[in-house]
């Protein structure tokens, strides 16, 4: 099989329709934040200029997370309540849904799959992060959420192998084998070079480096995204994952899953609703 990986990766190398291209308000969102006069003003011209990520970001700003007295009304608002930084993560965790799509049904049904998952992990990752010292939630939202990013492309080249695309495990072979090549190619190009290390780590569940971190974290919530899946009857126990024994995430319920996110259930499916709506 490591012969076809190898076909299939040069397929996605050489077929520029396969990789994805950052989103422009993804860039022009960039540009404002780094711009040394951007403001929620300038966020809000450009946001604005995308009818979906605008209510986007404004029902996300009216969310258990952000909830105020004073509910954000407009994009302008919801920009000052959520702030910049964490309205740019917010606004690529929605602008990636792009990337996740095409008309072959077959693919279809497995890219939405993908995107629920990634989202939920992205969620997970956001809240595991505020637990931790040194780790941005909204940078570990990111890291979850692109920690897949390989996965379309993987499918889209699975469109000239139906062999593979239609039998479950050979299918799952091969993404975990091509995703974390194919998500850090996908990576370097949009500029994300510190979020590569995640898409390496990949599944790694046995990673213990005496300075964990968000490669760390995103496996932790990568094992609760999958619970009520079928690839959560492949993941270990968090207690055999050395990773979990580096963060004080707080005690374990009683199905072995954190606490701290049982608690935050209702936060949690809303956030996720909003990414996944």
């Amino acid at each position: 099989m490591d012969k076809i990986y190898q076909e299939i990766y040069q397929e996605i190398n050489t077929n520029k329709s396969l990789l994805p291209v950052m989103p422009e308000v993804g860039l022009k969102i960039l540009a404002a934040l780094n711009a040394p006069k951007g403001n929620a003003k300038m966020f809000a011209k450009i946001i604005e200029s995308d009818m979906g990520l605008a209510g986007f970001i404004i029902k996300t700003a009216r969310s258990l997370r952000y909830m105020t007295r004073m509910p954000a009304k407009n994009v302008e608002r919801a920009v000052a309540l959520i702030g910049k930084r964490e309205t740019y993560h917010l606004s690529l965790a929605f602008l990636s849904r792009a990337v996740f799509h095409s008309s072959n049904p077959a693919i279809k049904k497995h890219l939405r799959e993908t995107y629920q998952f990634s989202t939920k992990m992205a969620v997970m990752a956001y809240f595991l992060a505020e637990k931790v010292p040194d780790i941005n939630p909204s940078d570990a939202m990111l890291a979850g959420l692109f920690q897949d990013i390989g996965v379309p492309a993987i499918l889209g080249a699975l469109e000239q192998y139906p062999a593979i695309l239609q039998d479950d495990k050979a299918r799952q072979a091969c993404i975990d084998s091509l995703a974390p090549k194919v998500g850090e190619t996908i990576m370097g190009k949009w500029g994300f070079e510190d979020k590569i290390e995640v898409i390496r780590q990949r599944k790694n569940w046995l990673l213990d480096r005496e300075q964990a971190g968000l490669p760390e974290l995103i496996l932790i919530a990568r094992v609760h995204a999958s619970i009520g899946t079928a690839e959560f009857r492949r993941c270990p126990s968090l207690s055999d994952i050395p990773a979990f024994h580096r963060f004080n995430l707080g005690e374990l319920g009683p199905d072995n899953t954190l606490q701290l996110l049982i608690d935050s259930k209702q936060e949690l499916a809303d956030m996720q609703g909003l990414l996944a709506a």
